[in-house]
């Protein structure tokens, strides 16, 4: 009876989902592929075919997980025409084979600006400027501004015929083997107003047009397709729509101590404002670089948001690389990222529902002491200074149970503890049903941390994009009696946690058992 009403139950939300969104008051987040809740590398120091390959390697050979490579500008033969530059990147098909035959989805960099000068491509006019100022499909009657990478327009993305004229050039490179754009934001520089085909906006209105149609056009050619744009910036402020932006980028922080606290209030600021999955730079992109202890406490951090995204002008393959501070760093970093990728299901479970019901990963933010919870099962805090220390109040309601220690501690109970550079502050709360990845096997581990009787939907990831299953699931801890029912047909390796942990293995689509 549960499943028939929750398929019930889930065409509806579907059918009103779709309905709102064709009428435009959806505001709800979009659903976050889950392959996008992973580890993300980014190379932006020699931006050549051997520099992407090298960087993927040396993770994979120490085995660390990689899900995406961000490959950022000079990337083409100008900007932005959309034609891979033979002399950095001879052979792009090779290079996508080679990404994806290791599992690695690329994803590109672009803004929305075609240039009629550039500062650092091996040519200075795209080859599509001349048809773009011809057809007028600029902002400002096709005016040229000056920006941080040359002299070009900005395309008019609130005009359709612009619109279809940019998904044409976009279609050139987004093939097999590449599934994103990293949307960086040439509106920028735009003047306060903005004059487009539906009349003066201002700057941010205007923004939102670019943002959008990117998002549109990325899940339109890929169900699994993402655009990694800025949710809340301190360069900026607000940018991409919360309906229409499914990875958030904050932007360039430095590697240091103050960068990673500027990164933590722009991701608090990004989740208050409703945006469901925003990453973590880890390490920063530009300015001073990460210190070997600040690149694990940023990686710890990075690991309870959606995505950890690594890399940057300030020592992609030096300060942002683990082990290039040694192997204790390089320990700190691989305990983090198993965990995160252990976390996907979770995560993604999370942000399904706040595409459903509204809400958000990242919730439950304190500025002041830099905690936060993920979803309603974890609490976590960041370590923001050398040394470990850390003080901080748990979450005023429910109890807590420690990851590494195992230990229960009330609501709002003042936590004061050094922490090695292994650990940071993680809490699982008392009740909680989690669902996580196992390693090796194709499962689904339900972490249980009891609480008398507790039970839990799950929206459970069908493969890696944005499909997934519900699935139900109760646990009576008075009896040690365990229901499960699913939409499908899943194997489960459910694990309750306290005196006596006990682990079992089960198979089906509706579970009755004793653990």
């Amino acid at each position: 009876m549960y499943a028939f009403l929750m398929k019930q139950k889930k065409a509806v939300i579907t059918f009103i989902g779709i309905l709102s969104c064709t009428i435009g008051i959806c505001q709800n987040p979009p659903i976050t592929p889950a392959w996008a809740f992973g580890h993300i590398v980014w190379e932006d120091n020699v931006n050549t075919t051997q520099g992407a390959k090298d960087l993927v390697s040396g993770y994979l050979e120490r085995g660390f997980p990689v899900d995406g490579i961000i490959i950022d500008s000079p990337w083409s033969t100008s900007y932005c025409d959309f034609t891979w530059d033979p002399a950095r990147y001879e052979n792009p098909a090779e290079l996508r084979g080679w990404m994806s035959g290791n599992g690695v989805r690329m994803i590109l960099w672009t803004t929305g600006l075609v240039n009629l000068e550039s500062k650092d491509t091996a040519n200075q006019k795209a080859d599509t400027y001349d048809e773009m100022a011809a057809l007028g499909l600029g902002v400002n009657d096709s005016t040229p501004l000056t920006w941080w990478k040359g002299f070009g327009m900005h395309l008019d993305f609130t005009n359709p015929a612009a619109v279809e004229w940019w998904y044409k050039q976009l279609d050139k490179v987004f093939v097999d083997g590449v599934y994103g754009w990293k949307v960086d934001q040439g509106e920028h520089y735009l003047g306060q107003t903005v004059e487009t085909s539906i009349g003066t906006l201002g700057k941010k209105e205007f923004g939102k047009y670019y943002y959008d149609a990117m998002f549109d056009y990325a899940v339109s050619r890929k169900s699994d397709g993402i655009t990694i744009a800025r949710p809340y910036s301190h360069q900026g402020g607000f940018a991409a729509s919360v309906s229409k932006m499914n990875l958030g980028w904050c932007g360039d922080f430095s590697g240091d101590w103050n960068g990673l606290k500027q990164q933590i209030n722009n991701i608090y600021m990004s989740s208050q404002a409703g945006y469901a999955a925003v990453a973590t730079e880890v390490g920063g992109f530009y300015g001073r670089p990460a210190g070997g202890e600040q690149l694990a406490r940023y990686a710890q951090f990075g690991s309870m948001t959606a995505c950890m995204i690594n890399g940057g002008e300030n020592g992609a393959f030096t300060a942002h690389i683990p082990w290039y501070h040694g192997e204790e760093v390089a320990k700190a970093y691989e305990v983090c990222l198993n965990l995160h990728e252990q976390l996907r299901p979770y995560k993604f479970s999370t942000v399904v529902d706040a595409h459903l019901y509204g809400g958000t990963l990242v919730r439950g933010c304190s500025f002041e002491e830099e905690s936060h919870k993920v979803g309603e099962n974890i609490f976590t805090k960041a370590i923001t200074a050398a040394g470990g220390h850390a003080v901080f109040h748990l979450p005023s309601e429910g109890e807590w149970v420690d990851y590494w220690t195992g230990e229960t501690y009330r609501a709002g109970t003042l936590i004061d503890r050094t922490y090695p550079l292994t650990e940071f502050p993680l809490f699982f709360k008392r009740g909680s049903i989690t669902p996580m990845a196992t390693d090796g096997i194709d499962a689904i581990t339900l972490l249980i941390y009891p609480n008398g009787k507790t039970s839990q939907v799950l929206h459970l990831p069908s493969g890696d994009g944005i499909e997934y299953s519900d699935c139900f699931v109760k646990y009576d801890a008075y009896t040690g009696t365990l229901d499960i029912e699913s939409d499908i047909p899943r194997t489960y390796v459910v694990t309750v946690k306290g005196t006596g942990t006990k682990s079992k293995t089960f198979s089906g689509t509706r579970i009755h058992s004793l653990l």
